[in-house]
Order: structure tokens, then C-alpha cells, then sequence
């Protein structure tokens, strides 16, 4: 199965700002922790802003840049993935049953549901394309993409993908550690648009190869921060313009290979 990469997008602690990410990705400056400020996507009205997580803000901000006003708001999918969902929500909810009278906001259960990001999203961007919302643990960056590529192979349309998590509370963190937040998006379709990155094809899933880990030494505790960072190796290969394998955690073990090639090489 064989897509487009025609846009991408990383939101993490010093990765931000989209042209100093970029500039960290290409190799030309380290990484280094920054405090990730408030994030507030600006799709999202101020009265529906506060009454989101920090989960759903980080997906939205880092999705909202893919879109295009040429895109036709029926045919536009998304794939929205997390590995644990937001365990903001769930340390909230856990506290909330242990208490007596076990009372649960609304606005609070309104948002426990593992797909809340991609209702926000579809009402706030007036998407009304199919939405699939996707956790596969420390496989989801991978089930995700092969799900988003799977969808613009069958369908032939323009799918917007989102892998995203959030540090646990404390509560929850020996059972779920993420060291930073982190949301890689991308914008796949069946063709090439003018600012295309390359193209990218699942081969499948490979059992000897080592995962890919980032040519930019400084990004390794941000790829080890959480299963988003499966995502990082990628993005630096289309940053820098390096076609080639790149192999991520797959499900039960396994690892599941893809090929990237690059705007020069491809003969469409």
C-alpha cells in the first residue's frame, strides 16, 4: 500500500515552533527541553477550549495545521491514535469513584471517551468525513499509520493522521510513564500535492530488522519519551530528504517495516 506524505507536523518540548522543529529534524541544531507552553489551538473556540484536557488541546494543535481550504470537508478522513487515551481523564474518574458519593461531572465523562480529540476536532473544523480512533499501547504509532495508509488505498481520498500522548498523573505514572508530551500528525493522500514530502509504502511486518532510532542523537529522549516518538526516525527522513527503511514497534513484538521515498525518486 503506497500514499503521499504531503504534510507532517510534531508538537512536543522544543519542538513547537514549526521552523526551529524543522531546522532540529534536518540535523541542523540539537534538541534540547523546553517548557511546552499552554497550547490552545485556535480552531477551537475559547468557551469549548475550556472544557478540554491538555490530550485533546495537544492533538488538536498539532492536526490543525493539515488542512486545506481546497479540502472537501465530506471526504476528508481522520485517524486519531493514542496509546493510552487520556489518563488525565482517568486519574480523575478513578479519584471519583473512590469517594462516597462517586459524583462524576458531566463535562468530565463528556471527555472520557477515547475518541473526545476527534469530536472536537469534526466539530470545530466542520469535518464530516469518517473519524477512526485507534490504542494499541506501545504499537499505536504504527497500527495508526497502517490504518490511515489502508484508508487512502480504499478509498482514494485525502486522510489526516494524529498519534498523540500526555504524561499520567502521578497516581498512574509506575503503571504508564511518559517522560514529555508528544503529537505527530501527517496529511497522506493517493496523490502528490506541490509540497509533498514523498511517499511512503507499508511493506509489512519484519521480525530480525532493528527498530530505527533518530540519526539526530539529541532527539533519542524524545523518542523514548512515549510511543508517539516511534514517529521521529520518520519525520527525519522526510525533513532531510533520506529515502529509505524505516522500522517501528508493531503488535505482540513484531516490528513492521515502511519504505520512504522522496520527491526525486518518485515516478508517478
Amino acid at each position: 500500500m503506497t500514499v503521499y506524505i504531503n504534510d507532517l507536523s510534531v508538537i512536543a518540548p522544543g519542538l513547537v515552533e514549526r521552523d526551529p522543529a524543522l531546522a532540529i529534524l534536518r540535523g541542523d541544531r540539537e534538541w534540547a527541553f523546553e517548557e511546552m507552553p499552554s497550547l490552545k489551538p485556535k480552531m477551537l473556540p475559547a468557551n469549548e477550549r475550556r472544557r478540554t484536557t491538555n490530550l485533546i488541546r495537544l492533538a488538536l494543535e498539532s492536526i490543525q495545521h493539515l488542512v486545506r481550504a481546497s479540502d472537501d470537508l465530506e471526504r476528508v478522513s481522520t485517524v486519531f491514535v493514542s496509546s493510552d487515551g487520556d489518563l488525565e481523564i482517568t486519574d480523575k474518574l478513578c479519584m471519583a469513584l473512590a469517594q462516597d458519593d462517586k459524583m462524576v461531572s458531566p463535562t468530565l465523562f463528556h471527555n472520557s471517551v477515547h475518541n473526545a480529540p476527534a469530536g472536537y476536532w469534526s466539530i470545530a473544523a466542520a469535518m464530516q468525513g469518517p473519524s477512526t480512533s485507534i490504542s494499541a499501547a506501545n504499537a499505536s504509532f504504527a497500527s495508526g499509520l497502517q490504518e490511515a495508509v489502508a484508508q487512502v488505498a480504499v478509498d482514494g481520498n485525502t486522510v489526516l493522521f494524529v498519534a498523540y500522548d500526555y504524561p499520567a498523573p502521578l497516581l498512574l505514572k509506575r503503571l504508564r510513564h511518559f517522560s514529555h508530551p508528544m503529537a505527530i500528525a501527517l496529511r497522506l493522500g493517493s496523490k502528490a500535492e506541490d509540497d509533498a514530502y514523498g511517499r511512503l509504502e507499508l511493506v509489512g511486518r519484519e521480525v530480525h530488522d532493528d527498530l530505527s532510532y533518530c540519526k539526530n542523537d539529541s532527539l533519542q529522549a524524545l523518542q523514548e519519551a512515549s510511543p508517539v516518538g516511534a514517529g521521529l526516525p520518520l519525520l527525519e527522513a522526510l525533513v532531510r530528504k533520506q529515502g529509505g527503511q524505516i522500522i517501528l514497534p508493531y503488535l505482540r513484538g513484531e516490528k513492521f517495516k515502511v519504505t520512504v521515498s522522496l520527491r526525486g525518486q518518485i515516478n508517478d
